[in-house]
């Protein structure tokens, strides 16, 4: 097992249980306990997790600041339906932007068949991806912000600001109150750049991110054409699209 997907698994498990022991992460994992000890080093670096004698536990308090890695194997099954249903608004010839959150990630394997789109990202592993499956892309360039692998900063903005795009694929922390919100400056001034220099915006949404609120904002409802979300406890696949919610 790679390491990297060893510590995604040793997150999800302390997600549910709070608390465990190298032994029983060892059980689980079917590691070694010096094996399951580096990691936890590792963990305890990025401000993840809290060592014990002879464990560990999730620090909850740096919950709303966990990095890509650790968000981007959360609610992975609800953010591809919404991203299968979310690549269905992309027409062939369109210029798209997509920003570096963890929900727009998944649109990724729907747009190999779409023809002679251009998608513009701060993602770099989008940016990978997709000329692994032969799609137009560009990078912006820009400052890489560590936690989120996201390009960032003045240098990104101004290669949005030389782009105009028929649509623009999004996501944020948080939506309460009809405000969308996100934890970090730098990523909600780029997005702000790709909303004021594209026709069309799609804010992706799952239930984790409703009622939920952080201190910057990047746009109310009505700045958006479709919100693209799944309501909790609703098992509808066709109630994914609401509009101005």
């Amino acid at each position: 097992m790679l390491q990297l997907q060893r510590q995604n698994d040793i997150m999800e498990l302390l997600k549910k249980e709070k608390e465990m022991t190298v032994k029983e992460l060892c059980s689980a994992l079917y590691c070694s306990p010096a094996t399951v000890r580096r990691d936890l080093s590792e963990l305890e670096k990025k401000g993840l997790v809290k060592r014990s004698f002879g464990g560990v536990l999730l620090n909850e308090s740096f919950f709303d600041q966990q990095p890509l890695y650790v968000r981007g194997v959360k609610n992975t099954a609800e953010k591809q339906r919404i991203c299968a249903k979310a690549a269905k608004l992309i027409k062939a010839g369109e210029t798209v932007f997509i920003d570096a959150s963890s929900t727009t990630y998944f649109l990724a394997s729907h747009l190999k068949d779409i023809p002679d789109i251009t998608v513009i990202t701060n993602n770099p592993h989008l940016n990978i991806v997709l000329s692994q499956m032969n799609v137009n892309n560009y990078c912006t360039g820009g400052k890489m912000l560590n936690s989120s692998v996201a390009l960032v900063g003045s240098e990104a903005e101004r290669f949005v600001r030389g782009i105009h795009a028929d649509s623009f694929f999004f996501s944020a922390r948080g939506f309460c109150d009809g405000r969308i919100s996100d934890s970090s400056k730098d990523e909600r001034d780029i997005k702000i750049a790709m909303l004021k220099n594209s026709e069309k915006h799609y804010f992706l949404c799952d239930a984790s991110k409703q009622w939920r609120a952080y201190p910057y904002i990047v746009a109310d409802k009505e700045q958006t054409d479709v919100i693209v979300v799944r309501e909790q406890n609703d098992e509808a696949d066709a109630d994914f699209l609401k509009t101005n919610l």
